[in-house]
């Protein structure tokens, strides 16, 4: 047993001390507390708290401690939303950008539409939740308070369903969505099916009143068209498709780059998904959209069209940004642009907007770190920071969105 004082809590949530010289990684632990820890190696266990931090507070979730999901239940609302920005300001400090973000944008606890349960079969029934921290194995559960109601009222009937798909080693993925015609349910990782058990899984579907079921990516039933709604329109998107968590979130930050863009006639939605952003912006300015995804292109296009002329034109291009991004040539007609990449961030695209004669971008990232690099291209061909907009979309985690409005 050893006993360390806690220098600060890092960047994926796990309290830091340092033992002759090297950092000792503690979970569940806060700045300043003194701890008595087991093991050995970089990551140590709790085996108690000496000193308590003054910051520290009761979870909210019984399963606290040993569900991976929610790392920071134990930080007073202060402390974490500092810590919170510090992810932001942090990388961003390491290039040069000091500018001073916004408060945190934060949202009720039980906000979350959309979520992806790892399930297995156990000799003591089917197991639903989530993983254990740095372990495969599965925390069951039978409520999650930052789950919204219509998914924590059905998860008794998601397990019934999961409990009929034939599984192999290693988990299945159960993706769920929650949509204005019930829940939209994708499984992914099982074993190939039988016809015998595709129509029990038919069955379960129509019974719990679940609007589509995907299993292994063939949609076995859909008894409703799974709707969302994206600014003033209906989106019906891929199963599994890549949604924004929160319909708050995505409903501030498409608000915040809609607002900021729409003084431009022509703008570019790089990354554009199932519309988030080009939906709103189509509002007041001709939208050219590009996504690697041809489903998802496919109902964001399917979604403007269905408007009957309401919103300005939305011209779609399927097109991997990470291998061919859109060049400055190719740009030449726009006046504004958002981008919201995946986590690897966007440095061959932004090179190719550093030189383009865009006057006005919204960058959007659920990666910091990355997005410091994209800023670095962006700002050292002229452009300049006019706001830095952080947003608490995976509250209890160590992800956070950010919105960056930049202009020249």
């Amino acid at each position: 047993m050893t006993e360390l004082k806690i220098d600060f809590v890092g960047h994926q949530g796990d309290g830091v001390a340092h033992l002759n010289g090297h950092a000792i990684f503690v979970p569940y632990i806060l700045e300043g507390e003194t701890v008595s820890v087991k093991g050995s190696g970089p990551r140590r266990d709790i085996q108690s708290i000496k000193e308590p931090s003054p910051d520290r507070i009761e979870p909210v979730c019984q399963h606290f401690g040993t569900c991976g999901g929610c790392q920071l239940q134990h930080m007073s609302k202060a402390s974490y939303e500092k810590w919170k920005i510090g992810l932001v300001t942090e990388p961003l400090t390491k290039v040069g950008i000091t500018f001073k973000p916004d408060e945190i944008i934060s949202f009720e606890v039980a906000s979350r539409r959309k979520c992806v349960f790892n399930a297995q079969r156990t000799p003591e029934g089917m197991q639903l939740g989530f993983t254990e921290k740095s372990s495969v194995e599965i925390v069951s559960i039978d409520a999650c308070p930052v789950l919204v109601p219509e998914i924590n009222g059905q998860l008794e009937q998601i397990r019934d369903l999961v409990n009929s798909v034939p599984t192999l080693k290693h988990p299945l993925r159960v993706s769920v969505l929650v949509t204005k015609n019930g829940l939209d349910i994708s499984i992914e990782d099982g074993k190939p099916l039988s016809e015998a058990e595709c129509q029990v899984l038919i069955k379960k579907s129509i019974t719990h009143k679940f609007s589509r079921l995907t299993v292994n990516q063939d949609t076995l039933i859909k008894t409703a068209e799974p709707h969302i709604e994206i600014a003033s329109t209906i989106v019906s998107p891929p199963p599994a498709a890549f949604v924004q968590a929160l319909k708050q979130a995505e409903d501030t930050m498409s608000d915040i780059v809609a607002d900021y863009l729409k003084v431009c006639k022509h703008v570019a939605d790089l990354y554009c998904g199932i519309g988030t952003f080009a939906l709103k912006l189509a509002e007041n300015s001709a939208v050219y959209a590009v996504e690697e995804s041809g489903d998802a292109l496919e109902s964001l296009d399917k979604a403007w069209r269905q408007t009957g002329g309401k919103l300005k034109q939305v011209k779609t291009e399927k097109r991997n940004l990470e291998r061919r991004p859109v060049t400055f040539g190719e740009l030449k007609k726009m006046d504004g642009l958002v981008f919201d990449p995946p986590r690897a961030g966007a440095e061959l695209q932004c090179k190719q907007i550093a030189k383009s004669r865009v006057k006005k971008v919204a960058a959007v990232s659920c990666n910091p770190i990355t997005l410091a690099t994209d800023l670095e291209i962006l700002i050292g061909t002229g452009f300049k920071v006019k706001r830095i907009i952080p947003i608490d979309q995976f509250k209890y985690t160590p992800h956070v969105e950010v919105v960056v409005l930049l202009e020249r």
